[in-house]
């Protein structure tokens, strides 16, 4: 008995990841156990509801595993055969068969022209380029039983890798591979369970990995965030990390003399990273630009205080902030924090419920000094004039009241309004602006609506309150015009080098500010 349980250590050291059907778990455990004859492996599965038990069976535990029913035991003989990577890379690639295209190389294909199928004529042409084995560029071999190197020597034109979904379970493994392969910058290992690497073993395999600049650790198991830094120092000049789908909620500072000494693109993406406060502890990382936060629960972002007139050392070069899809509740003094960021271009958030795109865009714009993009839509030359017209007007009130009550006062109205000095030096003072907030408005406006083409002007009294829509429809039987319903924009008669566009069909006039005596232009 000895023997044999001797043999399936051999085969089956603790950490080894195995897979049965599609579910995926870490030996925990291997040897007898009690009341049951044989040697058994003890199984930490990474889907939580897949086991029966935590390690512990009658009454005994012999492993721990992280949820309740996360564990189980199964005899050696249930698991099948592991392959090498060069097995799997040469099985899936020299086989040349159009019907045997790598699937991922398909769907990149398709990503790059935009299409959803392919003639037989370009499947077959991938599929050639795919079994000059020594010209691959690019090789998948995610979700096969790979758990081992093998010899790939010939790969020498390599430079992507996807291991991901594998069985590949320790940075020995990882090393035995970017070894042997040169040209190799882009390595993804995602939903693999890496044990984590001694500081002798970082001595030994860090040289390894000096190639590398993209590592993705998708959904790999982690946990604490020292667990990462660790991990970090086996690659302390990567370029691009990916940790999404790890349950990393708590940070701490990054000594970056030690890792991301050159790190550019963090994805930290649903992390249950919920409080921004943890977020700001990677601020000292010098060198990072884009950092993606997609989907973590954020509700509210809170950066450290500084002057309204000066920026923070926090986050120097990040350029792009991925909020997508976060339950920010306060958008305008989301936007005012990070106005504090010295070069932020680049923002992707979703509305809240009570907002909607149009209305996040002109708060974004007018709060981020140095905003050039908002999502995908780039910020233009008059869309930023009349966001900044709509908070010059919005808060001149406020900011009269703040001026007369003393310095303090205005300073504290600036930290809450961080653009409005640049504003009001911009557009001038709101002062004269504020008298027509105060007196007491009649519910009628009498505007100029000029038909640009023509050069027609027709002196109208419409509602306040009326649509842009309504507008539209009394525009058209003025004028007589047929076809697409005509864009609408204003001239504020007091500030006639503000030009706002009436974009949003259901806003009333009095949402835009529309004024006695402004001008309706019809385009």
């Amino acid at each position: 008995m000895v023997g044999i349980i001797d043999e399936a250590q051999l085969f089956y050291p603790l950490g080894t990841r195995i897979k049965i059907g599609n579910n995926y778990g870490t030996v925990k455990y291997v040897g007898e156990v009690c009341g049951h004859a044989g040697t058994w492996l003890g199984i930490e599965w990474d889907e939580g509801m897949r086991g029966k038990h935590n390690g512990i069976v009658d009454g005994k535990r012999y492993f721990q595993t992280q949820l309740p029913t996360a564990g189980s035991f199964i005899r050696p003989g249930k698991l099948g055969p592991c392959a090498t990577l060069e097995d799997e890379a040469r099985e899936r690639y020299l086989n040349y068969d159009s019907s045997n295209v790598d699937v991922s190389l398909i769907r990149e294909a398709q990503a790059s022209v935009q299409a959803s199928l392919f003639e037989v004529v370009g499947m077959d042409k991938i599929a050639r380029k795919q079994s000059k084995f020594e010209q691959l560029s690019e090789v998948s071999v995610d979700e096969t039983p790979v758990n081992a190197a093998g010899y790939l020597k010939d790969l020498t034109q390599l430079t992507t890798l996807n291991v991901s979904h594998t069985l590949i379970w320790n940075w020995q493994i990882v090393a035995s591979i970017t070894e042997q392969l040169p040209m190799l910058n882009n390595l993804n290992l995602g939903s693999n369970r890496l044990v984590l690497p001694t500081e002798a073993e970082i001595s030994k395999l860090e040289p390894a990995f000096r190639q590398l600049r993209h590592i993705n650790l998708r959904n790999c198991g982690f946990t604490d965030w020292k667990d990462v830094m660790q991990t970090a120092l086996l690659w302390p000049d990567i370029e691009s990390l990916g940790l999404q789908e790890n349950s990393l909620s708590q940070l701490s500072e990054v000594d970056c003399n030690r890792i991301f000494r050159q790190l550019r693109e963090l994805d930290l993406h649903r992390t249950k990273l919920m409080d921004f406060d943890q977020v700001c502890k990677l601020g000292n990382i010098a060198t990072l630009r884009l950092l993606n936060l997609m989907e973590n629960g954020i509700e509210q972002l809170q950066l450290p205080d500084c002057e309204p007139h000066s920026k923070l050392s926090l986050f120097v070069a990040m350029e792009q902030l991925n909020l997508l899809h976060n339950p920010i509740w306060n958008e305008a003094e989301a936007f005012n924090e990070l106005d504090k960021l010295p070069q932020l271009k680049r923002i992707n958030m979703s509305p809240h419920l009570k907002s909607n795109f149009d209305e996040m865009f002109s708060k974004a714009v007018a709060s981020i000094g140095s905003l050039q993009f908002v999502n995908k839509a780039k910020v233009t030359a008059e869309e930023r004039r009349g966001a900044e017209y709509d908070i010059w007007k919005k808060h001149a009130v406020d900011w009269l009241q703040a001026s007369k009550l003393g310095a303090d006062a205005l300073r504290e109205f600036y930290k809450k309004h961080r653009t409005y000095l640049m504003i009001v030096n911009k557009y001038g003072s709101p002062a004269d602006f504020v008298p027509r907030i105060q007196t007491k408005q009649s519910n009628l406006i009498k505007v100029r609506i000029q038909h640009q083409p023509s050069g027609e002007i027709w002196e109208k009294k419409v509602p306040r309150m009326i649509t842009v829509q309504t507008l539209q429809g009394l525009v058209m039987k003025r004028f007589r015009l047929s076809g697409d319903t005509p864009q609408l924009c204003y001239v504020d008669a007091k500030h006639p080098e503000l030009v706002v566009p009436l974009e949003n069909n259901a806003k009333t006039l009095d949402f835009y500010s529309v004024q006695e005596h402004d001008t309706v232009l019809v385009q």
